[in-house]
């Protein structure tokens, strides 16, 4: 049998060139980048959120984000190389958005000061460098994130707090503003006034300083009413003389406290209380003489009517003459006590002067309701940017958790706390919906990262160094770029960054200095 030897050759030559096309091709695709396009990553950001109360809260869509993905309950908001910031939030959010540390990023505590995120940006900033065409988001109820760290993203918008007729309206002028010494031993007149909003101080009969925005309406509380003091006894306590302490049920004009202020009474219309006092001691002057004893009996308390009860509903003045030498607080008079609606009338520390009025609502569960309102807001825009927009990378950040931790306690025991982190996971759910429901979606490769600041301890996490329950924090991470089960290494704050970087596009890169670590993606090939 002839073989034929050419076309062996020509079948052989033919091989080899088909090999070595299809090798070059392998070579060059393996050079090419991978598509990052479909990559995106969802931050959501719980201020102040506890590990421990967040698994024993009723969450099922952070359960199935747990089972599903990543997990730890043992982070740290501090490294081990540098541990000099305060355990807050500036400090915080500076190093989970920038990737490090505070040495770095240059943030101790909440007055954002020395901030250097020109050196170490946030992970916006470095997405856009590598990526111009990318969409960032961030939707946030904390002020200082917007305007220090993330005001640069595409769509940045702040959320305000829904305002209240429950609201504490507390108007203080500094001894500083004053060109008298209210402590000087002489008679002075001081007068504070709600005209609708808007409310004003006058000492002497001169306007000294006003707040705008004012909204109250709801009712004093408690049976009675304080005179050279508020319910406290002690250093508050008024030391000098008082006169024509009067409270009205509308506003005086510029006229009628002028009169006031010069000793005068003006029109008696809406006028509700009255006390004059007659001291023996003083041949027979009409003013009440609280010597510095600050005991159980000090000052006179007064039945509180039910007309005195309803002057926060509406326009009033209320107005005292005084005379001391105390440099201290002193209450001229009020009923303050923490527990109900307040009016309180003082000299401050400093040569100041001070209104405050306070809601009958001592747990500021009204606002705390309203912080459940605006993370509401802040979800359905979220929503609403998910279905219409085609953002690459998005934070958003709920805040009820860290409201309600400050003003009941931050703590798996305290049911407030644990209705606030349920009502965030109802949020979670809703911004998960919307990104399952894109159009796009199977085409998509989504990253979703939800952490926290800091934990907290009673009321409290500043200076949290030593304090576990400040410390540790929880990290989570959903995706299909995820390896499930728990994170084994050590996790901190700093690593977000790094994972979301990690997933948006490919690689950190060891110059930019980072001190976080990808943590919880499956190991690339």
């Amino acid at each position: 049998m002839k073989v034929n030897v050419m076309n062996r050759s020509k079948f052989c030559a033919g091989l080899l060139c088909c090999l070595l096309a299809s090798l070059f091709l392998q070579t060059v695709q393996a050079k090419e980048p991978a598509d990052q396009s479909n990559r995106h990553v969802l931050i959501i950001g719980m201020d102040g959120t506890r590990p421990d109360a967040l698994l024993k809260a009723k969450t099922p869509t952070f359960d199935r984000l747990i089972k599903e993905g990543a997990f730890t309950d043992d982070a740290n908001i501090l490294g081990t190389r540098y541990q000099k910031n305060d355990t807050i939030s500036g400090p915080g959010w500076s190093s989970i958005l920038t990737g490090v540390w505070a040495d770095k990023h240059g943030v101790h505590d909440n007055s954002f000061k020395g901030k250097n995120y020109e050196l170490f940006p946030h992970f916006f900033k470095r997405l856009k460098r590598q990526r111009p065409d990318a969409k960032t988001v961030s939707l946030v109820s904390w002020d200082p994130i917007h305007e220090h760290i993330l005001s640069e993203a595409d769509i940045a918008q702040v959320f305000p707090l829904p305002r209240s007729k429950q609201q504490i309206a507390d108007l203080r002028v500094s001894g500083d503003k004053l060109n008298i010494d209210t402590r000087d031993g002489k008679w002075h007149h001081l007068l504070a006034t709600r005209q609708k909003d808007t409310l004003k101080l006058y000492l002497d009969g001169k306007e000294i300083g006003s707040l705008s925005g004012v909204d109250l309406d709801y009712t004093l509380g408690g049976d009675f009413y304080f005179l050279g003091r508020d319910s406290r006894t002690g250093p508050t306590c008024f030391h000098g003389q008082l006169d024509d302490i009067r409270l009205w049920n509308r506003s005086l004009t510029d006229k009628q406290i002028a009169q006031a202020a010069s000793g005068a009474t003006p029109d008696r219309q809406g006028l509700v209380a009255e006390y004059r006092f007659e001291d023996a001691a003083d041949s027979g002057s009409q003013v009440l003489d609280l010597p510095h004893n600050g005991g159980k009996n000090h000052g006179l308390q007064v039945p509180l009517t039910e007309s005195l009860k309803q002057l926060p509903h509406a326009d009033f003045t209320i107005e005292a003459r005084f005379r001391t030498t105390d440099k201290g607080r002193n209450i001229l008079f009020g009923n303050y006590n923490g527990k109900a609606g307040a009016l309180n009338l003082e000299l401050h520390e400093k040569n100041s002067v001070r209104i405050y009025v306070q809601p009958p609502d001592p747990r500021n569960t009204d606002a705390l309701a309203r912080e459940g309102e605006r993370d509401k807001t802040i979800a359905e825009t979220a929503v609403r940017i998910l279905r219409e927009e085609d953002p690459n990378a998005m934070f958003v950040y709920f805040h009820q958790t860290d409201a309600t931790g400050h003003a009941i306690g931050f703590s798996p025991e305290v049911p407030e706390y644990i209705t606030a982190i349920e009502n965030i996971d109802s949020r979670v759910n809703s911004l998960l919906q919307a990104v399952q429901s894109r159009p796009n979606f199977k085409n998509e490769d989504w990253l979703t990262i939800v952490c926290t600041d800091h934990g907290g301890l009673k009321r409290s996490h500043s200076d949290g160094l030593n304090v576990p329950e400040i410390r540790r924090v929880f990290l989570i991470a959903h995706g299909p770029s995820v390896a499930p089960g728990k994170i084994s290494q050590q996790a901190y704050l700093v690593d977000v960054t790094a994972t979301a970087l990690q997933h948006l596009l490919g690689e950190v890169d060891p110059k930019w200095q980072l001190d976080g670590k990808p943590v919880g993606l499956k190991a690339t090939k």
